[in-house]
């Protein structure tokens, strides 16, 4: 069964079939507090237009909102959405796949115009880097492994209790705040899920899509609560701090597709239901 967590994070499906795209690889995990580089001088759509090429930071190993198909090839809700934006501003894609750590360094360093990764702007986000409207609804579970006795929120917040949640992620934010007496325990999300189905670790707090096949590839587990998700938010495109023009550009851009139903239709397809997105202003 453990096997089949590790599937679930980095397995393949079904090829994409986006625009011209390149992937660069890897890439060390470091420090958020990577100054933004001096020197760089207008913005970044008109650096966009001149290069022929939207540089976007993205981690793929959350299918299927992102992640690389059989022939290792990006591909998911994300990534869809990246080539539609390319094609829109008439310049290929340049997709940098990165560790999740390794992205707001990236983006505070200039390698990237933008991270595409279903960020929440937190309040210490902010300071460091500007959001887009939302673009994704996320619906935060807790999957519990059934021998920990847990059968409600209240039984997590103690110190007896170990909870995964990814590194540097919204969810190991819910943790820490809602369930302070416990454990928190920040992996990545395939070591994440693995302390779950292994024992090791009570519970997990992961988005509802990823929690679902978990679920049903990991006997033993399971939602705590699935009627009612643990929380609701929406991630949104991490973008350079102080470029007006670029968030201008994107949010009308997200504006103009959400309005229209593209986003909701995209997200149902390639996702799941969704209560859709909250309007951008």
């Amino acid at each position: 069964m453990l096997m089949s967590v590790l599937a679930l994070v980095l397995g393949a499906c079904d090829a994409d079939e986006g625009s011209d795209t390149t992937v660069a690889d890897g890439g060390e995990g470091g420090s958020t507090t990577v100054a933004t580089p001096e020197g760089f001088e207008g913005n970044h759509f008109d650096a966009i237009k001149e290069r022929g090429t939207l540089r976007v930071g993205m981690t793929l190993q959350f299918e299927p909102q992102m992640y690389r198909d059989e022939n290792d090839e990006p591909a998911g809700y994300d990534v869809e959405l990246v080539n539609m934006l390319a094609t829109d501003l008439g310049v290929e894609l340049e997709i940098s796949d990165q560790e999740f750590d390794a992205l707001i360094p990236g983006l505070l360093a200039d390698q990237y115009d933008m991270v595409s990764v279903g960020l929440v702007g937190r309040p210490p986000r902010l300071e460091q880097m500007w959001f887009s409207c939302p673009y994704v609804p996320y619906r935060q579970v807790v999957v519990v492994n059934d021998e920990a006795g847990i059968t409600s929120l209240d039984d997590l917040n103690s110190p007896d209790v170990a909870i995964t949640a990814l590194i540097g992620s919204t969810a190991a934010n819910l943790v820490s705040t809602m369930f302070p007496e416990a454990e928190l325990v920040e992996l990545e999300q395939a070591p994440a899920f693995l302390e779950v189905a292994a024992g090791r670790a009570a519970a997990i707090v992961v988005e509802e899509y990823q929690a679902i096949p978990f679920v049903a590839e990991n006997e033993g587990t399971s939602i705590l609560n699935p009627d009612a998700p643990f929380s609701q938010e929406y991630g949104a495109w991490a973008l350079p701090r102080g470029d007006v023009m670029w968030q201008n550009y994107i949010n009308g851009w997200l504006s103009y597709y959400i309005s229209n139903g593209t986003l909701d239709n995209l997200y149902t397809e390639i996702i799941g239901p969704t209560e859709g997105l909250p309007p951008c202003s």
